[in-house]
């Protein structure tokens, strides 16, 4: 369904988010009330403004890994696909855990989108003196511009190239990531549950999950409604209802900026044009959450847009 459509129907929720889960399949319209969602008043005259945002693509997933600069421990942490917003709090976790293997509790974190943000905090946690390094900050940031549900999957990497190794840690962060953000559910941080609604024509085949699901730690994986004729106002045969978690960017990433400054973290405008300008930090640790940036940063190819 296009965005006029969704729009002449009326509807409140996003659609097709593709997380694992039984359905529940359709009853008889007698026993089960019509949905009845509010319409959208949506004209060109209500638009406040329109924006563009780049979506990187890596083909081999997000990278989460350690390195060396130097005498500095440098740790990569970007590459998330679509699913920046998804899974930054268990990537950032993972990153975390590999900076205590320093005995220093003092970190660079350079770049300031959802990654950058979170990683800041779970270094925080862990003890850490962090000063992120960006050369913009919210809401001038990537992450700012960017259409945000719970999709951790829309970032897998491409057919035929995963390994157990790669889905061990998606698994990993995504259970992670799933955890710390039912804890922010609510208006500081612009997170909330809504219904997800997708149309089909025809029934979806009973059985066990398929597809990307299967990747997905069970207790993420929520289920779904499957609504039958005369039981939902879209233009199709069925359509499903599936809860959902959505972000509003402009609210959560200034919440996080303010948690990361509330508790000591500094803030430096600055932009990397090589890694030997990394080199010159007096951070021991260096976590690089530049997304996109690496593409240049790190001569990282497989970065797209």
């Amino acid at each position: 369904m296009d965005r006029r459509t969704l729009l002449k129907t009326g509807g409140v929720g996003v659609l097709g988010l593709g997380l694992g889960g039984c359905a529940t399949r359709p009853t008889s319209a007698s026993t089960r009330a019509p949905l009845s969602l509010s319409v959208v008043e949506a004209s060109w005259e209500r638009v406040i403004r329109t924006t563009v945002g780049l979506r990187p693509h890596r083909g081999s997933g997000f990278v989460v890994k350690p390195d060396k600069l130097d005498d500095k421990t440098l740790i990569h942490n970007y590459g998330h696909g679509g699913a920046g917003m998804s899974l930054s709090w268990g990537t950032a976790h993972l990153a975390a855990e590999l900076a205590l293997e320093r005995e220093t509790r003092r970190a660079a974190v350079i770049g300031s989108g959802v990654a950058g943000l979170t990683t800041a905090r779970e270094l925080q946690r862990r003890g850490f003196d962090v000063t992120i390094y960006a050369m913009a900050v919210p809401p001038d940031t990537t992450s700012n511009m960017s259409w945000a549900s719970f999709t951790p999957t829309s970032g897998l990497v491409e057919v035929g190239r995963r390994t157990p190794e790669w889905d061990a840690q998606f698994r990993s962060a995504v259970g992670i990531a799933y955890e710390r953000l039912q804890l922010l559910v609510g208006p500081k941080y612009g997170i909330s549950w809504i219904n997800s609604y997708s149309m089909m024509n025809e029934m979806p085949a009973a059985g066990p999950q398929q597809g990307t699901g299967r990747l997905l730690p069970p207790e993420v994986r929520t289920g779904r409604v499957i609504l039958g004729p005369g039981e939902h106002p879209f233009p199709s045969r069925y359509a499903s209802s599936r809860p959902a978690l959505r972000f509003e960017p402009s609210i959560y990433l200034d919440a996080l900026m303010t948690d990361f400054v509330l508790v000591g973290g500094e803030i430096v405008i600055q932009k990397f044009d090589t890694p030997r300008d990394m080199a010159a930090l007096e951070e021991p640790v260096v976590v690089n959450c530049t997304g996109l940036g690496s593409k240049a940063l790190f001569d990282d190819q497989e970065l797209i847009r």
